[in-house]
């Protein structure tokens, strides 16, 4: 069986998305994983959570190992403290979608995953960014896209996005 090919942007580097992606990496999973983000800050990461990852890179997306992942390294422009929000990484978290979307265009990648985000420390460095959904329909040039989310055996989408209820 051909597994499917993920792209998972590691999100926000100062947030959680790294320490999701360090603990995806000890899980199994029936797929070929490649994290989009920045190697240094997943290597830091990792050794800051006491997990030991394998990291590897390379063209050639393999079959998902459990204690290891797949980077494909995209630098963040200043250096990262977790917990420390800096918006002169904005465009490096921009750069992850855009890399990913780039490879679902292109046949690289099956499927995106992406991992949080901070809307307003996008904005505050001068981006227009409403959320994942969005971005990535206008940037693919999709007139109509639903938000779904899984877990737990769910799946819901949802009717709209980042509306408030006093507007729905």
């Amino acid at each position: 069986m051909d597994l499917p090919v993920l792209a998972l942007t590691a999100g926000e580097p100062a947030g959680i998305g790294p320490d999701l992606c360090i603990a995806l990496s000890q899980q199994p999973l029936p797929c070929r994983l490649s994290v989009l983000g920045d190697v240094d800050v997943l290597r830091a990461r990792a050794a800051q959570l006491g997990i030991a990852v394998d990291f590897e890179a390379g063209d050639a997306v393999p079959e998902h190992q459990s204690g290891s992942l797949h980077v494909r390294h995209i630098p963040v422009a200043a250096a990262v403290t977790a917990g420390m929000l800096d918006a002169r990484n904005s465009a490096h978290v921009l750069a992850l979608l855009d890399a990913a979307l780039a490879g679902c265009m292109n046949g690289s990648y099956h499927a995106v995953v992406t991992a949080p985000v901070h809307k307003g420390i996008i904005n505050d460095a001068g981006f227009a960014f409403t959320g994942h959904t969005e971005y990535l329909a206008d940037h693919s040039g999709t007139p109509r896209v639903v938000m779904m989310l899984a877990g737990g055996g769910l799946r819901v989408a949802l009717a709209t996005t980042h509306l408030p209820l006093r507007e729905v």
